[in-house]
């Protein structure tokens, strides 16, 4: 009988892979853009920090750089996983691994964002 394989070819992984590096280096030009070029001249100081993030749309942009990053770095050491681990003991035990390092930094950076208050004068 001819294997037949899970069916998954990964061009999805593979291209959405490229699709969140490109729009990754767009939110890190304006979230760089935002942060230093913007407001009052000076340091970065946890003030302006906070000022920003009171704002929604800036939360909503911090959520989304999370957001990709995270996918990013997940993709990417998954492919790594797949290509260079070939015990499927250990592949598996690795894949569980990187599923709750990223759904703790997923939730752990949420919670940060969404609950920030600004409490400055």
């Amino acid at each position: 009988m001819k294997y037949m394989g899970s069916g998954r070819t990964g061009a999805f992984e593979w291209f959405f892979q490229r699709v969140s590096g490109v729009a990754l280096v767009v939110i890190l030009g304006l979230h760089f853009t935002l942060l230093h070029y913007t407001g009052e001249p000076g340091p970065v100081t946890y003030e302006k920090v906070a000022y920003r993030l009171a704002n929604p749309y800036y939360k909503g942009l911090q959520l989304l750089f999370l957001v990709l990053a995270l996918y990013h770095a997940m993709t990417g050491i998954k492919l790594f996983l797949d290509d260079y681990v070939h015990n499927p003991g250990w592949r598996t035990f690795l894949t569980g691994a990187l599923w709750v390092a990223t759904l703790g930094f997923g939730l752990f950076g949420a919670v940060t964002v969404l609950t920030f208050t600004y409490q400055g004068a």
